[in-house]
């Protein structure tokens, strides 16, 4: 048997290439027909318009958005993952997460300040005293950052005593409200992609409305973060949250206590002696 092996080895060799190569070749052909047969975004929009009786890229079924290459410029990728395609305006949504990026390091961490050391946010301040959009948030951005940068020698504590004193004390709840809209936001676009009023191949609100969501949570995260805890806040005594005593305020009312007792006790003693 291994000699008839050995002799006919050549043989087998040869036989095990051509069932592989008649395996291969007809794949290899049915892929390069399979691209040959992919269109651009154009060439499929030109499809839907001649072939499809006026059809648009919401009215595509899934097998003929398989027919799409994947590609294209940013303002319209094609996008393939797994057997899905979107076709998603990328610039848009690289811009908008950029701006989000930007926004949570340079304002809600104090990265921002040891960078630009309170002249972005002067800056912006302006931008929003000159036009009116809020006076007094440019005012407070023009003036507080810098004010305690230049208090601190640490950016790290600067930019912590900054959002416990001034930012999360004056605008805690601008930061909550607006974490709210950016869930209705993102809970109304789901709505619309529920209800088939958004085409799963072009989900481009859908992205942006997660992008919205996930910013407002992070500054909402960040402030509750330089957000002291309550009794950290709350003053010595228990009835009065809020306000710090003083030792001379702890003596008035340790000896006006002792007092009320001492009277209570002589009280007590006169009506026992009657």
């Amino acid at each position: 048997m291994k000699r008839l092996i050995g002799s006919h080895r050549p043989l087998l060799v040869l036989a095990l290439l051509l069932v592989l190569g008649t395996l291969l070749v007809p794949q290899s052909t049915t892929n390069a027909q399979s691209k040959d047969e992919q269109m651009t975004l154009d060439q499929f929009k030109a499809f839907l318009r001649d072939e499809g009786l006026g059809r648009d890229l919401t009215m595509a079924n899934h097998e003929e958005l398989m027919k799409l290459r994947e590609g294209g410029p940013l303002t319209e990728r094609v996008v393939k993952i797994g057997t899905a395609t979107f076709i998603m305006n990328l610039a848009v949504i690289y811009g908008v997460a950029a701006s989000s990026l930007l926004l949570i390091l340079l304002f809600f961490t104090p990265l921002g300040l040891a960078i630009f050391r309170g002249n972005l946010h002067s800056f912006i301040g302006a931008i929003l005293k000159a036009t009116g959009l809020s006076k007094r948030f440019g005012e407070h951005l023009m003036t507080k950052p810098k004010y305690w940068l230049h208090k601190e020698k640490s950016v790290r504590d600067a930019f912590g005593l900054y959002m416990h004193n001034d930012f999360i004390k004056n605008y805690k709840n601008n930061i909550t409200a607006i974490a709210f809209i950016g869930t209705a936001f993102l809970i109304l676009n789901i709505g619309l992609r529920g209800v088939k009023f958004m085409v799963a191949q072009v989900p481009d609100m859908i992205v942006l409305a997660i992008i919205v969501e996930i910013t407002v949570l992070c500054l909402l995260g960040l402030t509750t973060w330089y957000e002291k805890e309550e009794d950290e806040e709350a003053g010595a005594g228990k009835g009065m949250p809020g306000k710090q005593l003083t030792l001379v305020d702890v003596e008035r009312r340790l000896d006006a206590l002792k007092k009320e007792l001492e009277d209570s006790v002589s009280t007590e003693t006169g009506l026992r002696g009657q």
